[in-house]
């Protein structure tokens, strides 16, 4: 079984949350109870709070899940006969602000790695803005099931070649 864990806070948040965490010590020491028990449970949350993926290819079953304090939530669960790939997607995203002045468009992209399960069942792994980054992150799952990346976030599909990363 292998059991893939990502954060689901920025990392600056984690290194931020000892300093909350001693903020609210502070706090406490000058006489406000519940204002600690806030910036502790806001620690506690930033601390422990997961996207966790876990694929036991004994059982043939995928789990994705929020983890929080160790416990999942929003458990999503597949079975499967045969793993084929993970293929790379890319999505482009823009939004715009409104402000009193001005009109402002904000546009990016995004590269999803999914797996496809059965020729038909998909889970997606990793999502990041950096190609790059998200073949990382996808090169440990690529090991472990012993399948090819696929990106098909070109006109052109081609293999990506894991061990080069």
């Amino acid at each position: 079984m292998k059991k893939i864990i990502v954060p689901y806070f920025a990392t600056a948040l984690k290194y931020v949350s000892p300093i909350i965490f001693g903020a609210g010590i502070y706090i406490w020491i000058i006489g406000f109870p519940a204002w600690t028990a806030v910036t502790t449970l806001l620690t506690i949350i930033l601390l422990t709070t997961n996207y966790v993926t876990e694929i036991n290819l004994d059982k043939k079953e995928c789990r994705d899940y929020l983890s929080f304090l160790g416990m999942p939530f929003e458990e999503e669960k597949i079975k499967f006969n045969s793993i084929e790939k993970i293929v790379i997607q890319k999505e482009n995203h823009s939004q715009m602000i409104n402000t009193r002045s001005r009109s402002r468009q904000l546009a990016w992209e995004s590269f999803t790695g999914t797996l496809i399960l059965d020729n038909n069942k998909t889970l997606d792994l990793l999502t990041k803005t950096d190609k790059g980054e998200l073949i990382k992150g996808l090169k440990m799952f690529s090991e472990f099931l012993k399948v090819n990346i696929e990106d098909q976030s070109t006109s052109r599909h081609y293999i990506v070649d894991a061990t080069r990363v």
